[in-house]
């Protein structure tokens, strides 16, 4: 007797997509793994080797799909623009171009021979006008790097956000 085995539906939303594109050589549809963050609770990878069709798909994939209170995300990959931590770099690089909150980009090798880049804030602490009842003024009151963990992808690892030390240093980026 065979048994009949259920999956997930976030599983089931996986494969539908792996179906879509199986047959094109410039799709790679990853499985669904779970997260280590708390974004999300499983993820999967989707790698474009056509810039023209990661644009394209870029602008109609979902980011995320809810499945009742779990939360599957679909990390979207220009396999043909990536060029490891060094385009991750420079694309932060950019965004933060002339932004005083920023003190620099460092780049490192770890043990294994993986590069990690560090975007390293000014040890300022960044305050907002916020719904916030645990300030008497309603303010929110934090760090740059925190508010960058939340608003940025994690760079799958290669990216960290971090607020550097106290030195006066002059900012460069």
């Amino acid at each position: 007797m065979s048994q009949l085995k259920l999956e997930a539906p976030w599983h089931t939303w996986n494969k539908k997509v792996k179906a879509l594109f199986e047959a094109d050589p410039d799709i790679a549809v990853g499985d669904v793994y779970e997260a280590d963050n708390s974004r999300f609770d499983f993820v999967f990878d989707i790698e474009v080797y056509d810039h023209e069709k990661f644009v394209a798909l870029d602008r109609v994939m979902p980011t995320s799909k809810e499945f009742g209170s779990v939360n599957l995300g679909i990390y979207l990959f220009d396999a043909e623009n990536a060029n490891g931590v060094e385009s991750i770099v420079d694309v932060y690089r950019t965004i933060f171009d002339g932004n005083p909150i920023v003190r620099d980009i460092k780049t490192c090798i770890d043990s294994t021979g993986t590069k990690h880049a560090y975007v390293r804030f000014v040890p300022k602490v960044v305050q907002f006008s916020d719904d916030n009842i645990a300030d008497y003024n309603g303010n929110w009151s934090g760090l740059a790097q925190d508010i960058a963990q939340e608003v940025f992808q994690d760079g799958f690892g290669l990216i960290h956000f971090c607020t550097a030390d106290n030195k006066e240093n002059e900012i460069n980026v």
